[in-house]
């Protein structure tokens, strides 16, 4: 890719990696010490990763708007060195033996805060460097820079998760301390940036670009469907489906621990990566709201297949299409946003958008905890399964997101 000849995108791509390889370590450590370490409940194993992303409910509009206002660089290496210094507390207290279960919320809820002003800083900062890229004399296309971004991103949680297979042996205190180090790396591929400074002239009242960037999300008939899928994603599939069922299935049906976790997160983010590597190898998809809706049936189909008595075998092998489904999902909806989106709006309808993802999720993992202690683990799937599917049914009909065309193929 010629985007990786330019300092400044590379720079950009260790920032990537850094936060979302201490995510994906974080992924697997998380729900592991609460229900494996710690053996709560299901029930506090979903208020527990509802703590993770409560934050980003309240916080990622203000965010947003403070990303579009302030130097993004100066946002990402305050928030980077916090989450850095976060996860080491948190490694010291498991190493030690002290770490109880009202700690661990505590820290669900630090490292949600910075994850809220973490993410639109650093996902509306890839505009600013496909630009300067393209001064540089290194052309790269919009969509090339959110596939490159994307196939990192899934890389690096793709090594974060499997660095968590090593908890069974050592421990999760010490791979807390690695999480800390992923994070501390970011700190340092920020603070080699240039400068971000608000291109803004007019700053209103924080109140009215909150109510404008909300606005422009529902009033679009592009970013409005998008924003809806991200709610149902996050609230049926990530928070009902990954951050309870899938724990409580690896420990109560299949007998297993931290490594079958780590496994599964493994290869549900390979299935993510590879669909990236073929989106890169493909020309620009002319009508990504159909390829969208299509992949998240295959997120449908496979929560299903969860009901059923499979073999562990086949629960690996249901991952890794579900993955794929996902990666195609993620990386075309995000690029859409991004074209549709107008420039002085970036950050805070990108912020919006993410609030669809991260506002759903705590919900659904409240939500879920329950309905798995009541039900099984099982039984439960067909819950965000049948939500997801009536979710895609409604916007496929009452929006044109199966008409949606590209916009800005250069993205520039």
């Amino acid at each position: 890719m010629t985007a990786l000849n330019a300092p400044p995108f590379r720079a950009y791509l260790a920032i990537v990696a850094g936060w979302f390889f201490g995510f994906g370590l974080q992924t697997t450590l998380f729900p592991g010490v609460v229900y494996f370490t710690l053996a709560e409940t299901p029930e506090r194993l979903g208020l527990a990763q509802m703590s993770l992303t409560l934050p980003m409910l309240f916080l990622l509009p203000v965010a947003g708007v403070l990303a579009e206002r302030k130097d993004r660089r100066g946002v990402l290496v305050i928030f980077y060195a916090l989450a850095s210094l976060f996860a080491a507390a948190l490694a010291a207290l498991l190493i030690f033996g002290a770490l109880t279960y009202s700690l661990l919320i505590v820290y669900a809820l630090l490292i949600g805060v910075c994850g809220a002003f973490v993410m639109p800083a650093r996902d509306s900062a890839i505009n600013p460097m496909v630009r300067l890229s393209n001064r540089m004399g290194v052309p790269v296309s919009l969509q090339k820079a959110v596939i490159v971004t994307s196939l990192v991103q899934f890389g690096a949680q793709i090594a974060g998760m499997a660095t968590g297979y090593f908890a069974q042996t050592i421990g999760p205190g010490p791979l807390f301390a690695v999480q800390a180090g992923g994070f501390l790396l970011g700190t340092l591929a920020a603070i080699a940036m240039p400068r971000m400074k608000s291109r803004r002239r007019n700053k209103p009242h924080v109140l009215r670009d909150l109510l404008d960037g909300l606005r422009a999300v529902s009033q679009s008939d592009v970013l409005g469907p998008m924003t809806l899928i991200m709610i149902a994603v996050g609230l049926f599939v990530v928070g009902g489906g990954f951050f309870v069922i899938i724990p409580v299935l690896v420990k109560d049906i299949y007998n297993a621990s931290y490594a079958a976790l780590s496994g599964l997160l493994v290869v549900f983010w390979v299935g993510a990566f590879l669909a990236n590597v073929i989106l890169a190898r493909l020309k620009q998809i002319e009508r990504p709201g159909r390829v969208i809706v299509l992949a998240q049936l295959v997120t449908v189909a496979s929560l299903g297949m969860l009901a059923f008595d499979i073999p562990f075998a086949g629960l690996f092998v249901l991952d890794l299409f579900w993955g794929l489904g996902a990666g195609v999902a993620i990386s075309l909806s995000r690029a859409v946003v991004q074209e549709y989106a107008s420039k002085d709006q970036m950050a805070r309808v990108l912020s919006v958008y993410q609030l669809g993802l991260f506002g759903g999720m705590p919900l659904g993992a409240a939500l879920m905890g329950y309905v798995v202690a009541e039900l099984g683990p099982r039984q439960s799937a067909w819950i965000p399964m049948l939500g997801l599917a009536l979710v895609l049914l409604i916007i496929s009909i009452t929006t044109p997101i199966l008409r949606i065309k590209r916009r800005d193929p250069h993205g520039a």
